[in-house]
């Protein structure tokens, strides 16, 4: 007789945890995770061949993705995008000198239930829930779930390869590192989890918001020490979109194409990861290859006459400034945000899968160098996952 699939005869895949691992989140120093019932103790229960398809799909269209890309470069095909000169310099060049990948997530729909797997979108540059995608899902599964299982979750240990590594290839460089961002909580404490795991393999590490960093065109990136002497940093690490830095800060920009180019400073993620965000690329790629896991894509919402399809902006984050329209193209719901001035997508409408509680689920599949490293999920009451979305971790019972 074989064994019972783990599954079967349940009345869901949701399972209620007797708590949270909220004093490991406090002694990280991660307490804004624990606001607004972000964290909450439920789980979600996957199958181990589910799981083999997200990752295979995350396989196929990152490689698609560098093929395009390396096409892109060879053919200076580039209008498409509507980036400024030096931004696509520095593309070109940070993808010829294999600037490293730290890591990127794939957001996807479907996959449970016999759904299809659609790819969303992928945050390559600047991907958030790191810090409870790796620890505390971890967390969760060491010590709050009791019954045999897997998860699907090395991140935090393959950050610390990539790290490691990096130290060893990029020799030539002195291992002093800057993680930055805008200063918001999230982004902050985004950058110093990547910090702290730098330092573990080696590097000497600072944080600091973007205004207090000194940028010398010819000469470097610079924070100024407790002593008065200024600390030259050959590593950068930033939670600031590369679109933030093309539009809304070009003096930055054109600095930074100094300093890249003249290998003064080694950015991550580096400047090609902005082409993979692009909604823009996505749209142009799920034209181009034929495969099961791209939505159609148009800049056209007439192409959509007849069918429920989703508006949204070439560079977005946090879901927002997303609408989704109906077959008779009303809007059936939609989001503001900061991010609407840029260009319009357009994609077939997909189903997340819905549990029998009608509260939709959306999974995040991160990768560290391009190779499948963890995933976890966000779920919420509506249609569009945005930053009211609640963290489910999962687990792949045996």
């Amino acid at each position: 007789m074989g064994l019972a699939n783990p599954l079967d005869h349940m009345a869901g895949r949701q399972i209620d945890l007797d708590a949270i691992p909220s004093d490991i989140i406090t002694q990280r120093n991660y307490n804004y995770l624990l606001e607004d019932e972000y964290i909450v103790p439920e789980g979600i229960l996957l199958e181990l061949e589910e799981v083999k398809q997200f990752e295979k799909a995350q396989d196929d269209i990152y490689s698609i993705f560098q093929t395009e890309l390396e096409e892109m470069i060879r053919n200076e095909q580039f209008g498409f995008l509507d980036l400024p000169s030096k931004m696509i310099d520095l593309i070109i060049y940070s993808y010829q000198q294999n600037h490293q990948h730290v890591v990127g997530r794939f957001d996807f729909a479907g996959g449970i239930d016999g759904l299809p797997i659609k790819l969303l979108e992928y945050n390559a540059d600047t991907p958030t829930m790191i810090p409870e995608s790796s620890f505390v899902q971890d967390a969760f599964f060491k010590n709050i779930y009791k019954k045999p299982a897997q998860q699907y979750n090395s991140l935090e240990k393959d950050l610390e390869v990539f790290f490691n590594r990096l130290l060893i290839s990029e020799s030539k460089n002195h291992p002093s590192l800057i993680a930055t961002s805008l200063g918001y909580a999230e982004d902050a404490a985004h950058a110093k989890f990547i910090m702290d795991i730098a330092a573990r393999e080696g590097f000497d590490v600072e944080y600091s918001d973007l205004q207090h960093i000194i940028f010398s065109p010819g000469e470097g990136v610079y924070l100024e020490a407790d002593s008065g002497e200024y600390v030259q940093a050959d590593y950068l690490y930033k939670m600031i979109p590369w679109e933030f830095i093309c539009f809304e800060e070009p003096e930055l920009l054109d600095i930074l194409h100094n300093l890249i180019t003249n290998d003064l400073v080694y950015v991550m993620n580096p400047a090609y990861t902005l082409v993979y965000q692009s909604k823009l690329f996505l749209d142009h790629v799920s034209k181009k290859y034929d495969r099961p896991f791209f939505l159609h894509s148009s800049r056209y919402p007439k192409d959509f006459m007849g069918k429920k399809y989703v508006e949204k902006v070439s560079f977005g984050r946090l879901g927002e400034n997303i609408k989704i329209f109906d077959e008779s193209s009303k809007i059936i719901e939609e989001t503001d945000g900061d991010f609407g001035h840029f260009d319009k997508v357009y994609q077939e409408f997909t189903d997340l899968y819905k549990d029998q509680f009608n509260e939709y689920y959306q999974l995040g599949l991160f990768n560290v160098k391009g190779i499948g490293s963890c995933m976890s999920f966000r779920r919420a009451d509506k249609l569009i996952i945005d930053d009211d979305a609640e963290f489910i971790p999962h687990f792949i019972p045996q």
